[in-house]
């Protein structure tokens, strides 16, 4: 009897071929709480990775498509001891009382983009990368897990951060907090105890499910064959 591969062993062996993403992270935060307009009101913020990334997709309360896409958004990320305890590279009036290790500062306005900054002393960039906008009301952001440090297992706090353009302007909104930030645009924002915590969860690389995607034909065949 002659044996075929079926399309739904086919499609398994494809769907090895791909980097899978682990279960993404959903943090809430309330709305309405700030005192600036919603393309700058944070109302969730889902993190995920694969094996080689780190996504963060921030939604906001509001459109941020043109002419409301002039609000920045920014992550604080506090994964090994040390780090900036009173302020940011962007000179903005925000900190991080744990200490400030990366910062990933992003925009949406002319198609976007994040700069990707490290603190050891002093603040130094690390790298440019553009983001992807989803619909009216969303964007993601993503960094290499290698370039925050970072690898299976570990776990970091961070906080993410919206404001205008001004050099010294506080976090008009912070995902961490519930309660309203800021009173006045300049005032100043640590995020205290207000932190979320990831874990960056084991994803296996793409080789190794193409290898496995190859191994259950390989026994597949085998079976077919006995039965034939």
């Amino acid at each position: 009897m002659k044996t075929t591969v079926t399309s739904l062993t086919l499609a398994a062996a494809v769907l090895a071929l791909i980097p899978l993403p682990a279960r993404a992270t959903n943090y809430t935060d309330a709305t309405g709480e700030t005192i600036s307009s919603a393309n700058i009101d944070i109302s969730s913020v889902e993190v995920t990775n694969n094996a080689t990334d780190i996504f963060f997709t921030i939604n906001l309360n509001g459109s941020i498509a043109t002419p409301n896409d002039w609000g920045n958004y920014m992550v604080g990320i506090d994964s090994v001891p040390g780090g900036d305890t009173t302020g940011d590279p962007w000179i903005r009036s925000i900190s991080m009382s744990s200490g400030m290790d990366y910062w990933i500062g992003s925009w949406v306005n002319g198609g976007g983009g994040s700069q990707l900054w490290n603190y050891s002393g002093s603040w130094s960039q690390l790298n440019t990368a553009g983001v992807t906008i989803n619909g009216t009301q969303s964007f993601m952001v993503s960094e290499s897990l290698s370039s925050l440090g970072l690898s299976a297992g570990n776990s970091f706090t961070f906080d993410v951060y919206t404001s205008g353009t001004g050099s010294g302007d506080g976090a008009i909104d912070a995902l961490a907090n519930p309660n309203q930030t800021i009173a006045n645009w300049g005032d100043s924002y640590n995020s205290g105890a207000n932190v979320d915590t990831y874990t960056v969860t084991a994803v296996p690389e793409p080789a190794s499910l193409a290898l496995l995607g190859l191994g259950s034909l390989f026994v597949w065949g085998r079976i077919a064959r006995r039965r034939s």
